[in-house]
């Protein structure tokens, strides 16, 4: 790689993310980390002040808290540290890309590829979002490019490891590596000190039944959170999913059971109801084919209102900008001939990655990952017939833009209410009439809902009625805690708040 390309790579990605991040992370909701963000930047702050074996046996695989541990030990506890180390994983990536490319299509090819890379603002933005996404990216490209050549490295098996415990879906990706990868297949047994070291950890934290995580992609758990309870506590977030994943099981039941009771019950349903599981997972394929950027914690259309960059390339749920450059690449694609090695590489590694994403959410931060393998694969073949992938673009657009029409519904009816986790980070900074408007935003967002989901429509009432109560409006704070309980009549806070009120 000229170093000359390498200097046009970095500085084009620095100035691409500086332009289209920055602006969001200096935004109150870029301060203020959603769901799992959050809880990765507690773990990481207790790796850092020491706690190295903080909620073991462990939930989800630790390697990127460990890594964010690591840098928060020198920094200290910070969004803009994590997010720098989020671009630095992103940047190399990129680099990765172009490397993997040029090595079988030439540099042409190669700066296409990593263009493509750089240019996508959903990756962009999940760079800065303290997810896993980036590391786990990183390491499986990494990995692919040990792998590719005629001198293979042994060392491609360790990086698939971490990758592994990085996100266990990596698994899958080690048949597979047997397979297509026979001159260094002594050297396998490299993937599995990563996993062991990890599964050492989880025994010794009292479950020896989970190897790297709990999580298994049927599971509907996550770790014990503290609730609300008390007028004390700050505008709190109410995440119910391990209430609901314990519930039907006794008390004190190791994670590892409680994993296996729910897969046992996928299983069940799955062998009960195969044209109804058939239908589901044909549903499921259409989203992973479709350009849009399905949210998960993070709406990025709802994000990018903070950057009119990032906006520009992100695009909207009806126009979603890098998923239709992707569906240009495709016709061109397939009049291009046989596929290369490398090509053909990178469509089994996206193909294992996007299986490993299939029994869990099919959203854009599961499937982000296998985005730069479909890059390495399409950008070389549109590059080989140019003219015919031209004329042939149009037809991919048509594709892309009928698909994200099938499906840009799932980005206003899905599981995130950015709205009420924007109303937190404004009440934070002070900003409590801005804060105001965003719950009742968040709550308008809920009620057009009609499948049951609250999606947070009962915390912004509540929260409502905490903005009421600290202006010293109790008869306020009263309206909307009642309206909270009309919505949800279990819901403990607004009965504790109520009680409080009157005594």
């Amino acid at each position: 790689m000229p170093r000359k390309h390498a200097a046009y790579l970095a500085a084009g990605f620095t100035l691409l993310w500086a332009a289209s991040v920055l602006p969001y992370l200096l935004s109150p909701l870029g301060e203020y980390p959603v769901v799992d963000a959050s809880w990765h930047m507690e773990w990481a702050g207790g790796i850092a002040r020491g706690n190295t074996l903080i909620y073991s046996p462990y939930f989800r695989a630790p390697l990127y808290p460990f890594l964010l541990g690591a840098v928060f030990s020198i920094t200290g506890v910070s969004v803009i540290a994590g997010a720098l180390t989020g671009f630095i994983l992103g940047l190399a990536s990129v680099i990765l890309v172009y490397r993997i490319v040029e090595a079988g299509g030439g540099r042409g090819a190669a700066l296409l590829a990593a263009a493509l890379a750089a240019v996508n603002g959903v990756f962009l933005f999940y760079t800065s979002a303290l997810l896993i996404t980036s590391l786990y990216a990183f390491l499986l490209l990494l990995s692919f490019k040990l792998f590719q050549g005629d001198r293979p490295s042994p060392l491609a098996w360790a990086v698939l490891g971490l990758a592994a415990v990085a996100r266990p879906s990596a698994v899958l990706i080690a048949p597979l590596a047997l397979v297509i990868y026979p001159g260094v297949r002594k050297w396998c047994w490299l993937f599995l000190p990563p996993v062991l070291a990890v599964w050492a950890v989880n025994s010794a934290g009292g479950d020896p039944a989970t190897v790297i995580s709990e999580a298994d992609g049927y599971t509907s758990f996550a770790p014990r959170t503290t609730g609300p309870g008390t007028l004390d506590e700050d505008l709190p977030y109410v995440d119910n999913v391990w209430e609901s994943s314990v519930r039907p099981l006794e008390t004190g039941t190791p994670p590892s059971q409680i994993s296996a009771w729910w897969t046992r019950r996928t299983l069940d349903h799955i062998s009960g109801d195969p044209r109804g599981t058939i239908s589901l997972f044909s549903r499921k394929l259409l989203y992973m084919l479709s350009p849009v950027a399905v949210p998960s914690n993070y709406d990025v259309y709802y994000c990018s209102r903070y950057s009119p960059v990032l906006r520009m390339l992100t695009g909207s749920p009806g126009f979603p900008v890098h998923g239709l450059l992707l569906w240009m690449l495709v016709p061109g694609a397939l009049l291009a001939g046989a596929l290369k090695v490398t090509e053909r590489a990178a469509f089994l590694w996206a193909a294992a990655i996007s299986a490993g994403v299939l029994p869990f959410f099919i959203t854009a931060r599961f499937l982000l990952p296998a985005v730069p393998f479909l890059v390495i694969l399409l950008a070389p073949r549109f590059l080989r017939k140019p003219r015919r992938a031209f004329v042939a673009a149009p037809a991919g657009l048509a594709a892309g833009l009928a698909l994200a029409f099938l499906t840009g519904h799932t980005v206003k009816n899905g599981g995130v209410n950015m709205a009420f986790h924007d109303g937190i980070a404004h009440y934070r900074e002070g900003q409590t009439e801005r804060s105001r408007a965003l719950f009742l935003q968040a709550v308008d967002v809920a009620l057009e809902r009609d499948d049951g989901v609250d999606l947070n429509g009962t915390d912004a009432l509540f929260n409502l009625g905490l903005i009421s109560l600290r202006e010293g409006d109790p008869e306020g704070a009263e309206t909307w805690w009642t309206l909270a309980l009309e919505r949800d009549p279990s819901y403990l806070p607004a009965a504790r708040a109520l009680m409080e009120l009157k005594h």
